[in-house]
């Protein structure tokens, strides 16, 4: 079975709004863009980055069909913790 996303996304592959910090960045399983952002802000996007991680072994991602640009939503998380970072 194809797998949608893989530990080796890069953040160049994201396409993100990086303004609006409403709905999900993690359309798989439930992480808003708010709650990234205040882990990010605070220092605990590893949390974050681990359970999507571990999640996407078991039970498994499913990209394709939950995030609306149908592309791996890792990519578009990695993208949105290096902007949240390199903000003043």
């Amino acid at each position: 079975m194809k797998k949608c996303c893989d530990e080796n996304k890069k953040a160049i592959d994201a396409n993100v709004d990086f303004e609006n910090l409403e709905g999900l960045i993690c359309f798989c399983f439930k992480h808003s863009k708010k709650d990234l952002f205040e882990s990010v802000k605070t220092g605990n996007e590893d949390q974050i980055l681990n359970d999507i991680k571990a999640k996407m072994i078991n039970p498994g991602c499913f990209c394709e069909t939950s995030n609306p640009s149908k592309k791996c939503c890792l990519g578009e998380v990695l993208a949105f913790i290096e902007v949240v970072k390199n903000k003043p």
